[in-house]
């Protein structure tokens, strides 16, 4: 299996406090890593939407390559992460994505 496409797989720090007590969002660490874009299966992309997400993609990657990352970047679009799902014999690990920042459909 060919993984051609580039993705960064981005990992959020943990947010702190300052001195008045505000919070200050922790430091971004980021990877490249490579990847298949895949289409969501139709079954699950309408299962989601029935809790109010709407999937946008998914992306394949070696198992090894993934800590738990919950941002993805791909062609400068940014991706939250909403579930992983491992294929344990192949060594793939599937992530299934929607826009970062989108927020449940009212």
């Amino acid at each position: 299996m060919l993984f051609n496409e580039v993705l960064s797989l981005i990992k959020l720090g943990q947010e702190t406090q300052n001195e008045e007590g505000f919070p200050v969002p922790g430091q971004e660490t980021s990877r490249d890593v490579f990847a298949n874009e895949k289409s969501i299966r139709g079954n699950e992309f309408y299962m989601a939407a029935q809790s109010g997400y709407t999937l946008e993609t998914m992306f394949e990657i070696h198992s090894l390559d993934y800590e738990e990352e919950t941002i993805v970047e791909y062609e400068s679009k940014r991706y939250r992460v909403v579930r992983t799902y491992e294929r344990k014999q192949e060594e793939i690990t599937e992530l299934i994505c929607h826009a970062y920042g989108s927020e449940l459909i009212s």
